[in-house]
Protein backbone atom coordinates (compact mmCIF):
# COMPACT_ATOMS: atom_id res chain seq x y z
CA UNK A 1 0.00 0.00 0.00
CA UNK A 2 1.09 3.69 -0.74
CA UNK A 3 2.13 5.47 2.17
CA UNK A 4 1.20 9.09 2.33
CA UNK A 5 3.52 11.67 0.29
CA UNK A 6 5.10 8.81 -1.47
CA UNK A 7 5.11 9.29 -5.30
CA UNK A 8 4.57 6.52 -7.59
CA UNK A 9 7.72 7.45 -10.40
CA UNK A 10 6.17 7.98 -13.32
CA UNK A 11 7.20 7.10 -17.11
CA UNK A 12 10.10 10.14 -17.23
CA UNK A 13 11.38 8.96 -14.24
CA UNK A 14 11.91 5.78 -15.25
CA UNK A 15 13.33 6.23 -18.45
CA UNK A 16 16.24 8.62 -16.44
CA UNK A 17 16.79 5.29 -13.98
CA UNK A 18 17.04 3.45 -17.28
CA UNK A 19 20.05 5.31 -18.44
CA UNK A 20 22.03 4.83 -15.50
CA UNK A 21 23.56 1.22 -15.92
CA UNK A 22 22.45 -1.90 -17.61
CA UNK A 23 21.42 -3.22 -13.85
CA UNK A 24 19.50 -0.39 -12.98
CA UNK A 25 17.60 -0.65 -16.90
CA UNK A 26 16.34 -3.96 -15.92
CA UNK A 27 15.21 -2.67 -12.56
CA UNK A 28 12.91 0.70 -14.71
CA UNK A 29 11.91 -2.07 -17.11
CA UNK A 30 10.09 -4.20 -14.55
CA UNK A 31 6.70 -4.98 -15.75
CA UNK A 32 5.08 -4.32 -11.98
CA UNK A 33 6.02 -0.86 -12.44
CA UNK A 34 4.75 -0.28 -16.05
CA UNK A 35 1.06 -2.28 -15.20
CA UNK A 36 -0.40 0.66 -13.36
CA UNK A 37 0.50 2.99 -16.21
CA UNK A 38 -0.94 0.43 -18.53
CA UNK A 39 -3.93 0.47 -17.03
CA UNK A 40 -4.69 4.24 -17.76
CA UNK A 41 -5.50 3.29 -21.46
CA UNK A 42 -8.95 2.16 -21.30
CA UNK A 43 -8.00 -0.20 -24.38
CA UNK A 44 -5.55 -1.91 -22.90
CA UNK A 45 -7.65 -4.71 -22.48
CA UNK A 46 -9.32 -4.61 -25.59
CA UNK A 47 -6.38 -4.77 -27.00
CA UNK A 48 -4.79 -7.90 -25.34
CA UNK A 49 -7.86 -9.65 -26.55
CA UNK A 50 -7.19 -9.08 -29.78
CA UNK A 51 -3.97 -11.47 -29.50
CA UNK A 52 -1.33 -8.57 -28.31
CA UNK A 53 1.64 -10.26 -26.58
CA UNK A 54 3.16 -7.34 -25.57
CA UNK A 55 3.82 -6.67 -21.93
CA UNK A 56 5.31 -3.74 -19.39
CA UNK A 57 7.48 -1.03 -21.00
CA UNK A 58 7.13 -2.34 -24.46
CA UNK A 59 3.33 -2.24 -24.48
CA UNK A 60 3.32 1.22 -22.44
CA UNK A 61 5.01 2.45 -25.41
CA UNK A 62 3.30 1.66 -28.01
CA UNK A 63 -0.19 2.43 -26.40
CA UNK A 64 1.51 5.88 -25.77
CA UNK A 65 2.57 6.00 -30.22
CA UNK A 66 -0.64 5.14 -30.51
CA UNK A 67 -2.34 7.43 -29.18
CA UNK A 68 -0.48 10.04 -29.29
CA UNK A 69 0.04 9.82 -32.87
CA UNK A 70 0.69 12.76 -35.01
CA UNK A 71 -2.00 12.61 -38.26
CA UNK A 72 -0.32 13.86 -40.70
CA UNK A 73 -3.03 13.73 -43.73
CA UNK A 74 -5.04 15.88 -41.64
CA UNK A 75 -2.60 18.25 -40.10
CA UNK A 76 -1.56 21.70 -42.10
CA UNK A 77 1.37 20.87 -44.51
CA UNK A 78 4.51 23.22 -43.55
CA UNK A 79 6.11 25.42 -46.78
CA UNK A 80 8.86 24.47 -48.49
CA UNK A 81 11.42 26.21 -45.69
CA UNK A 82 10.72 23.31 -43.20
CA UNK A 83 12.44 20.90 -45.86
CA UNK A 84 15.96 20.84 -47.31
CA UNK A 85 17.08 18.34 -50.15
CA UNK A 86 20.25 15.83 -49.79
CA UNK A 87 21.12 15.39 -53.63
CA UNK A 88 23.74 12.96 -55.05
CA UNK A 89 24.92 12.49 -58.76
CA UNK A 90 26.94 9.77 -60.07
CA UNK A 91 28.69 8.66 -63.46
CA UNK A 92 29.25 4.50 -63.12
CA UNK A 93 28.50 4.44 -60.12
CA UNK A 94 31.26 6.66 -58.36
CA UNK A 95 29.54 10.18 -56.89
CA UNK A 96 30.78 14.00 -59.30
CA UNK A 97 28.73 16.43 -57.08
CA UNK A 98 26.05 16.86 -54.86
CA UNK A 99 25.01 18.28 -51.33
CA UNK A 100 22.91 19.95 -48.76
CA UNK A 101 20.20 21.98 -51.02
CA UNK A 102 17.39 24.42 -49.90
CA UNK A 103 13.89 24.10 -52.38
CA UNK A 104 13.41 27.34 -54.65
CA UNK A 105 10.35 28.23 -56.41
CA UNK A 106 11.19 27.16 -60.10
CA UNK A 107 11.59 30.34 -62.42
CA UNK A 108 8.66 31.13 -64.57
CA UNK A 109 10.61 30.80 -68.09
CA UNK A 110 10.23 27.31 -67.34
CA UNK A 111 8.20 24.59 -68.35
CA UNK A 112 7.80 23.16 -64.52
CA UNK A 113 7.00 26.61 -63.42
CA UNK A 114 4.51 25.98 -60.23
CA UNK A 115 4.79 22.10 -60.67
CA UNK A 116 7.74 21.20 -58.30
CA UNK A 117 11.27 22.68 -56.68
CA UNK A 118 14.45 24.21 -58.19
CA UNK A 119 18.21 23.98 -57.70
CA UNK A 120 19.72 27.13 -59.16
CA UNK A 121 22.87 26.76 -56.88
CA UNK A 122 23.76 22.85 -57.73
CA UNK A 123 27.00 22.78 -58.91
CA UNK A 124 29.08 25.81 -56.88
CA UNK A 125 32.14 23.58 -57.00
CA UNK A 126 32.76 23.18 -61.01
CA UNK A 127 32.60 19.33 -60.69
CA UNK A 128 29.75 19.20 -63.56
CA UNK A 129 31.82 20.93 -66.34
CA UNK A 130 33.08 19.27 -69.18
CA UNK A 131 36.89 19.75 -67.93
CA UNK A 132 35.85 17.77 -64.57
CA UNK A 133 34.12 15.54 -66.09
CA UNK A 134 36.73 14.68 -69.38
CA UNK A 135 38.14 11.98 -67.32
CA UNK A 136 34.93 9.63 -68.25
CA UNK A 137 34.37 10.41 -71.78
CA UNK A 138 31.57 8.65 -73.00
CA UNK A 139 30.57 7.61 -69.34
CA UNK A 140 28.72 11.11 -68.95
CA UNK A 141 25.86 9.81 -70.05
CA UNK A 142 25.79 6.51 -67.28
CA UNK A 143 24.93 9.70 -64.99
CA UNK A 144 21.84 8.51 -61.97
CA UNK A 145 20.88 11.37 -59.07
CA UNK A 146 19.43 10.09 -55.94
CA UNK A 147 17.71 12.47 -53.97
CA UNK A 148 15.77 12.83 -50.42
CA UNK A 149 14.39 15.46 -48.03
CA UNK A 150 15.21 16.46 -44.88
CA UNK A 151 12.44 17.69 -42.62
CA UNK A 152 14.46 20.62 -40.44
CA UNK A 153 12.33 20.06 -37.33
CA UNK A 154 13.67 16.80 -36.34
CA UNK A 155 16.25 15.74 -38.61
CA UNK A 156 14.22 12.62 -40.34
CA UNK A 157 14.69 11.72 -43.83
CA UNK A 158 12.54 10.72 -46.66
CA UNK A 159 13.62 8.64 -49.32
CA UNK A 160 12.54 9.79 -53.16
CA UNK A 161 14.34 8.31 -55.62
CA UNK A 162 17.82 6.43 -55.94
CA UNK A 163 19.85 6.21 -58.55
CA UNK A 164 17.47 7.26 -61.44
CA UNK A 165 18.88 7.23 -65.17
CA UNK A 166 18.68 8.98 -68.00
CA UNK A 167 15.23 8.63 -70.28
CA UNK A 168 14.98 11.40 -72.29
CA UNK A 169 16.68 14.65 -73.68
CA UNK A 170 14.99 18.29 -74.36
CA UNK A 171 14.27 19.18 -77.73
CA UNK A 172 17.45 21.41 -78.27
CA UNK A 173 19.42 18.41 -76.10
CA UNK A 174 20.68 21.07 -73.40
CA UNK A 175 18.36 19.39 -70.68
CA UNK A 176 18.49 15.68 -69.42
CA UNK A 177 15.24 14.12 -67.59
CA UNK A 178 15.82 11.62 -65.18
CA UNK A 179 12.38 9.54 -64.64
CA UNK A 180 13.47 5.46 -65.13
CA UNK A 181 12.57 4.36 -61.70
CA UNK A 182 9.50 3.28 -60.35
CA UNK A 183 9.39 2.50 -56.75
CA UNK A 184 7.73 5.28 -55.11
CA UNK A 185 4.84 4.24 -54.95
CA UNK A 186 4.38 5.99 -51.09
CA UNK A 187 3.67 9.17 -52.78
CA UNK A 188 0.34 7.89 -55.11
CA UNK A 189 -2.57 8.98 -54.04
CA UNK A 190 -4.24 6.41 -51.96
CA UNK A 191 -8.04 7.46 -53.50
CA UNK A 192 -6.73 5.85 -56.98
CA UNK A 193 -5.98 2.68 -58.75
CA UNK A 194 -2.55 2.35 -60.02
CA UNK A 195 -1.47 0.33 -62.60
CA UNK A 196 0.92 -2.37 -61.15
CA UNK A 197 4.67 -1.04 -60.64
CA UNK A 198 3.87 2.23 -62.16
CA UNK A 199 3.29 4.81 -59.78
CA UNK A 200 3.52 8.39 -58.81
CA UNK A 201 7.51 9.08 -59.34
CA UNK A 202 9.76 11.81 -58.67
CA UNK A 203 11.50 13.10 -61.61
CA UNK A 204 14.31 15.08 -62.28
CA UNK A 205 15.27 17.46 -64.61
CA UNK A 206 19.16 19.08 -65.11
CA UNK A 207 20.08 21.86 -67.33
CA UNK A 208 23.67 22.85 -69.43
CA UNK A 209 24.22 19.79 -71.24
CA UNK A 210 27.38 20.64 -73.23
CA UNK A 211 27.94 18.24 -76.10
CA UNK A 212 30.77 17.75 -78.56
CA UNK A 213 30.28 19.14 -82.52
CA UNK A 214 28.81 15.99 -83.32
CA UNK A 215 26.17 16.17 -80.72
CA UNK A 216 26.96 12.45 -80.28
CA UNK A 217 29.07 12.45 -76.63
CA UNK A 218 27.84 14.70 -73.76
CA UNK A 219 30.78 15.91 -71.83
CA UNK A 220 29.24 18.15 -68.98
CA UNK A 221 27.81 20.98 -68.44
CA UNK A 222 28.11 24.42 -68.12
CA UNK A 223 25.81 26.61 -65.75
CA UNK A 224 24.10 23.92 -64.38
CA UNK A 225 20.81 23.69 -62.71
CA UNK A 226 17.97 21.56 -61.42
CA UNK A 227 14.50 21.12 -61.35
CA UNK A 228 12.54 18.69 -59.15
CA UNK A 229 8.64 17.58 -59.55
CA UNK A 230 5.98 14.69 -58.44
CA UNK A 231 4.44 13.35 -61.28
CA UNK A 232 1.27 10.90 -60.81
CA UNK A 233 -0.21 8.87 -63.38
CA UNK A 234 -3.93 9.10 -61.74
CA UNK A 235 -3.64 12.31 -62.96
CA UNK A 236 -2.63 12.25 -66.71
CA UNK A 237 -6.07 11.79 -67.57
CA UNK A 238 -7.53 15.41 -66.59
CA UNK A 239 -4.30 17.13 -67.07
CA UNK A 240 -0.30 16.16 -67.58
CA UNK A 241 0.27 14.68 -64.13
CA UNK A 242 2.51 16.84 -63.07
CA UNK A 243 1.24 18.06 -59.13
CA UNK A 244 1.46 21.53 -58.24
CA UNK A 245 4.35 22.29 -55.79
CA UNK A 246 2.02 22.69 -52.62
CA UNK A 247 0.22 18.92 -52.81
CA UNK A 248 3.69 17.72 -53.47
CA UNK A 249 4.69 19.38 -49.87
CA UNK A 250 1.51 17.89 -48.69
CA UNK A 251 1.77 14.47 -49.85
CA UNK A 252 5.82 14.72 -48.33
CA UNK A 253 4.10 15.81 -45.26
CA UNK A 254 1.27 12.58 -45.56
CA UNK A 255 4.35 10.08 -45.58
CA UNK A 256 4.37 7.58 -43.19
CA UNK A 257 8.16 6.87 -44.48
CA UNK A 258 10.37 9.12 -43.03
CA UNK A 259 13.31 8.02 -40.72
Amino acid sequence: MRGPGVRVPGPPDLCVVATCSRTMKRVARADHLWQPLIRRFSCAEDLRRAGSTLSGFRDYARLVRLWNHLDRTSSEPPGMDAYSVVLEIKIDGKRVAGGLYELEEIRDDSAWAGEGFGFYDLDPHGRLTPTALASFGDRVEDMTVSVCVVRKSDKKCLHLTTDNGISDYGEEMDTILFDQEYSCSSFSNVDKDYEENYPATHDFRLYGADWDEERSIMRGFTDPHGELRLWDPARAETDEGALPADIILRRWHASKNWV
